[in-house]
């Protein structure tokens, strides 16, 4: 992908719950509603719960396109999101991660639990590999991936990962700041 042409598709990893800090959902309000006013579809998990229920509400609300992608025989407490674009059912969580990153021009991802880090690990491990190379910005909430950030320094320092890949991924506190790291790193 040619680095000039602007980010059309953003995937955004989140939690299924609200978390326990008012930040977390406000985060997800204002992620959604700036991707959705910049014309970027918003590609996730297709849940109508959490920060995903509400990055995508807030999303559509300003007008964006929003395409969920959803696990049918895994989750039966989430309930998929009824008012999007599109919604892709797929049977495994390894069909739902496949799909969501050829879905996507970026990855965001914003607070949650294991899965929310085992889909960003592994879209970080695919980068790295040259799989599918995307930049991957972390919405650092109130410091809540302060931990994850220290370490992958780390990694580094241990030597169990270069330099050059623990770069690959960008963080910020800010949501303005997303849209901008995002169409600023490297897609090569």
């Amino acid at each position: 992908m040619n680095q000039a042409t602007p980010i059309s598709s953003v995937c955004v990893f989140c939690g299924s719950t609200p978390g326990n800090d008012p930040a977390y959902l406000a985060a997800a309000d204002l992620l959604g509603t700036a991707l959705g006013a910049q014309g970027i579809t918003l590609v996730f998990g297709g849940s109508d719960v959490g920060l995903m229920g509400q990055v995508s509400t807030s999303h559509m609300k300003a007008g964006g396109r929003v395409i969920g992608v959803y696990p049918t025989d895994t989750f039966s407490h989430d309930v998929a999101h009824p008012d999007l674009d599109v919604l892709h059912e797929v049977g495994s969580m390894h069909e739902r991660k496949a799909l969501m990153y050829e879905l996507s021009d970026a990855v965001v991802a914003l607070p949650g639990g294991y899965g929310t880090l085992e889909e960003l690990t592994e879209a970080l491990t695919w980068n790295q590999l040259g799989i599918h190379v995307i930049p991957t910005v972390l919405l650092n909430v109130n410091g809540f991936w302060d931990g994850f950030v220290d370490f992958l320094d780390h990694a580094v320092v241990a030597g169990f990962l270069k330099q050059s890949n623990r770069d690959l991924v960008h963080v910020t506190d800010r949501v303005d700041d997303v849209v901008a790291l995002l169409n600023r790193a490297d897609r090569s």
